[in-house]
């Protein structure tokens, strides 16, 4: 649309997750340095005297939304769907575990954090999350449903 303006904040956190099942090595337990890149989209605000005029979003704003929807719960957890031989251990240790009841493929989990960030009423346009260096996901928002995204059972990670 016509006056519209993307910008970027870029997130990092660490978790672990394990693929059961999965045909290659991310059926072992294993961990990510993941990298999120959270695009909003609209008109930078008019307001003539207003605080955040000219801005689409204040990056301090955003990066307070993306902290409390998502990286509290995320960071430094175990990414669970459920059914991983490791868990009861992780909880009986008090290990932080993050339970989202579906496979923890990065196609999913960036589905899961762009449905996250539009309940939060963010202006989203996408969300990018590298898995590794060289392999990522994308999400537009328009292609989320608005009851939530539909997760795919199966697939795998980049565990290079």
């Amino acid at each position: 649309m016509l006056g519209e303006v993307s910008v970027c904040k870029i997130f990092t956190f660490d978790s672990a997750h394990q693929l059961v099942g999965h045909k290659g090595k991310c059926s072992n337990l294993h961990g990510h340095t993941y990298k999120l890149e959270v695009v909003l989209k609209g008109k930078p605000l008019a307001e003539e005297g207003h605080s955040d005029e000219g801005f689409v979003a204040d990056f301090s704003d955003i990066k307070a939304t993306v902290q409390e929807s998502l990286l509290d719960h995320l960071d430094h957890a175990f990414l669970a769907m459920g059914n991983e031989p490791v868990l009861e251990t992780l909880k009986n240790t008090g290990s932080k575990v993050a339970l989202l009841s579906f496979r923890t493929t990065v196609e999913n989990m960036s589905a899961y954090i762009a449905y996250k960030l539009i309940q939060a009423s963010m202006p989203l346009y996408s969300v990018k999350l590298w898995e590794t260096p060289t392999s990522w996901a994308e999400v537009l928002a328009a292609d989320i449903p608005a009851d939530g995204p539909a997760y795919r059972l199966y697939g795998g990670c980049d565990c290079e």
